[in-house]
């Protein structure tokens, strides 16, 4: 019944190329773009009020490490120093963390949203993540999911799929090394971390929807078998939509597979018209503040954008049709 890992093909379990080359495009503009909104967003809501409480922002995490000297600096990570910041800093500009599955039920009971709204969660199933993010969130009580490709759980090699040129290197072991089961026990049984899917191996999926479905039910067999977690939460591996890791095909053999949402990365609010299937979610990069996070969670920020877009298109069309 397992999924034979080691005999896929290399292309469904190494980062897409589209991807990398879109990643390397966006990654030397991050810092300037998220601090230069902050300007942005306060000037509009200054001038025009609050906009309106029309979801709950999902923040996505990866790795939560420090990296050994000499290193390249492992991608995708938001060091413990700064991950503590900026949840203590959305705590004191009056966000409310909410479980995940606790945004779901609230959503399918047409119940109202907490204001200013926000859920914790990490992709992949880093060990730092036990390690560094665990204890900070215990302390500031904050709960938060975690969605695991369960081809690697007790594996001590890195995942396949991690883009970092160092990983493998021994002596940055904390930075790459996946989970174990117990680790997630642990986790599980303080009451503040649950734990979904990311498939079995995080592969490519693109025009695969019954390969998909056929790895979340593997998937969530493991996850009821190691921790009782029934009809479990489901992030997509690398999650576009608009790159067709997240389409129509993908969303419906994900909701034939028995999970009981299926979160995107696409830059959005979660919205509670919807059903949680196709929710997209903000990703906390190290540079970011409780500031910067905060204006990228307002919806002035998202009317901004769209309006930006339509510009660009009008005056650009040639040029904007990768844009996200």
């Amino acid at each position: 019944m397992p999924v034979d890992v080691e005999g896929r093909e290399a292309e469904l379990i190494s980062v897409p190329e589209d991807l990398v080359s879109l990643n390397a495009r966006r990654q030397p503009w991050r810092g300037l773009k998220t601090h230069t909104t902050v300007c942005g967003v306060g000037a509009l809501r200054a001038i025009a009020g609050q906009r309106g409480n029309f979801g709950a922002a999902i923040l996505m995490y990866h790795r939560v490490t420090p990296w050994a000297a000499g290193l390249s600096e492992p991608t995708w990570n938001v060091p413990p120093e700064c991950f503590r910041a900026q949840l203590e800093g959305l705590l004191r500009e009056g966000f409310t963390p909410q479980p995940l599955r606790t945004l779901l039920m609230n959503q399918r009971a047409h119940r109202r949203l907490a204001p200013r709204s926000f859920v914790v969660t990490f992709d992949d199933g880093y060990e730092n993540v036990y390690r560094y993010a665990f204890p900070i969130l215990q302390q500031l009580k904050i709960p938060a999911t975690t969605f695991l490709a369960t081809a690697y759980m007790d594996r001590p090699d890195p995942f396949p799929f991690d883009d970092w040129a160092a990983k493998g290197n021994p002596e940055a072991a904390i930075a790459w090394r996946p989970l174990s089961w117990d680790q997630c026990r642990e986790m599980q049984a303080s009451g503040w971390i649950d734990f979904g899917t990311h498939t079995h191996t995080h592969s490519d999926f693109r025009n695969r929807p019954a390969l998909l479905a056929e790895e979340l039910r593997l998937s969530c067999l493991l996850l009821e078998e190691h921790l009782g977690e029934v009809q479990p939460m489901f992030a997509f591996p690398y999650g576009s939509r608009k790159q067709g890791f997240a389409d129509d095909a993908l969303i419906d053999a994900a909701r034939q597979a028995g999970v009981c949402c299926a979160l995107t990365t696409e830059h959005e609010l979660a919205d509670p018209a919807q059903d949680g299937f196709g929710w997209g979610r903000i990703t906390a990069h190290r540079h970011d503040t409780a500031a910067t996070l905060a204006a990228r969670s307002d919806p002035w920020y998202f009317a901004a954008r769209a309006r930006w877009r339509q510009l660009r298109r009008f005056l650009r069309p040639e040029r904007t049709a990768h844009v996200r």
